[in-house]
């Protein structure tokens, strides 16, 4: 698996100079005439996340659009007092690309992200789409149940740039020098369910080249996002009325579940759905389901 090629064609790969001189990298997957979906990808990551689903999106006539966030793979990184801050990256590329109307995925450390986007493009949101969603951690912390390793992360580790830094530059460096030792230890972490899925070559390959790619130019990307996980979105989440849909592992060790619940009860017009026994990385083998959400909200 070492010498595993990038599993998403880099003509593929596309940016956008924002009006104060930034870089935004994105990719797009699936029918290039096709309904729009933005999809944000996970914490650390980049824009060959979806790449995975590229064949699904277009038999479904949909143009996937993953943007990248500040600091990660192609995008210049820019600091971010908020979550809003980066929300308007998003909105500002989807008015270059003439975005009126679309669909919102945000998937692990992207769903706090989709929900700020949906938030300041409400109006034009079809449908927010949350796969196994950081929660509002901050603000329920103290009324959830989680694991001694969700409150290291999300309650010590988010909130120390210092070991933030650290743990983020040695997942790097496994990924680039041993990324079988990096994927065993992964595996020991999680469920059986989620271990399946990691059996499946074009799976690791995709995981290994998006997380390479996030943190090609360094870790300030991900310690961003880590730290407006652990403070409040400030976000008017409770007000969000667009249509939206939650799908949860019951036995998710990356993020915590219970948070996500928290979120899915918060939002005023949101189906949970939790996958009972599932981890983290179930969506790796049931993207279709959410695609074929989105198609389904955009087509109504």
């Amino acid at each position: 698996m070492d010498a595993t090629p990038d599993p998403a064609p880099t003509s593929r790969s596309l940016s956008f100079r924002l009006p104060d001189g930034r870089v935004i990298g994105y990719a797009e997957y699936g029918d290039p005439a096709g309904l729009p979906v933005l999809a944000l990808h996970g914490t650390p990551g980049s824009r060959f996340m979806f790449a995975l689903t590229d064949e699904a999106a277009r038999e479904r006539g949909l143009r996937l659009i993953a943007p990248e966030r500040p600091g990660y793979g192609l995008s210049d990184f820019r600091h971010a007092s908020s979550l809003k801050d980066i929300a308007a990256d998003v909105v500002a590329l989807a008015d270059r690309l003439g975005v009126q109307r679309c669909a919102v995925i945000g998937v692990s450390g992207g769903g706090p992200h989709a929900v700020a986007t949906a938030c300041a493009m409400r109006d034009r949101v079809t449908l927010l789409a949350l796969i196994s969603p950081v929660g509002p951690v901050a603000d329920c912390a103290d009324r959830i149940k989680m694991s001694s390793m969700h409150e290291l992360i999300f309650l010590r580790l988010g909130r120390s740039s210092a070991l933030c830094r650290a743990f983020f530059r040695t997942v790097g460096f496994l990924l680039r020098t041993t990324p079988n030792f990096a994927r065993g230890l992964l595996k020991r972490r999680v469920p059986v369910t989620d271990r399946r899925v990691f059996d499946r070559p074009e799976v690791i390959a995709n995981l290994q080249a998006a997380v390479r790619e996030g943190l090609r130019q360094g870790v300030d990307g991900a310690v961003q996002d880590l730290r407006l996980f652990t403070r409040s979105w400030d976000l008017p989440v409770a007000e969000l009325d667009v249509p939206a849909v939650l799908w949860q592992g019951s036995e998710d060790p990356i993020v915590p579940p219970e948070a996500a619940y928290e979120l899915a009860r918060t939002l005023p017009n949101c189906r949970l759905e939790v996958i009972e026994e599932a981890g983290h990385y179930w969506i790796f083998g049931r993207f279709g389901m959410t695609l074929d959400a989105a198609a389904t909200a955009l087509r109504a």
